[in-house]
């Protein structure tokens, strides 16, 4: 086999994997809500329901179904439901916290995503 065929190769693995992993980094920052990225904005969401602590997993985190209302300057007030994943020594989330989340603006129903503090 020509030497060519044996280089090009390689580097049609080496950019598949550097785009794979690109990509998996962008796609982590934005699952974990921080700024949301371009074109996003900050907001507040009033929680108006919240299921309660069920058993934890094996890794001690708890999941909650929350239903709330998302307030921020580029959006009405939203009716929003969703789950949320707390450790072990996080406290239960309850009826009337307000938690921060980030939206696309005029969208809030269908892109807010909660703010964690792993940014």
């Amino acid at each position: 086999m020509p030497t060519w065929i044996t280089v090009v190769f390689i580097l049609l693995i080496a950019a598949t994997l550097a785009s794979f992993f690109l990509g998996r980094g962008r796609m982590a920052s934005f699952g974990k809500g921080g700024a949301g990225g371009a074109g996003y904005a900050s907001g507040t969401m009033t929680v108006t329901g919240v299921s309660s602590r069920g058993d934890a997993d094996k890794n001690g985190q708890a999941y909650f179904t929350l239903s709330g209302t998302i307030i921020g300057p580029d959006t009405p007030p939203t009716e929003v439901y969703g789950s949320l994943v707390l450790g072990s020594g996080d406290p239960d989330p309850s009826v009337g916290q307000e938690l921060p989340v980030v939206y696309k603006p005029g969208k809030a129903a269908t892109t807010w995503r909660f703010v964690t503090s792993q940014e």
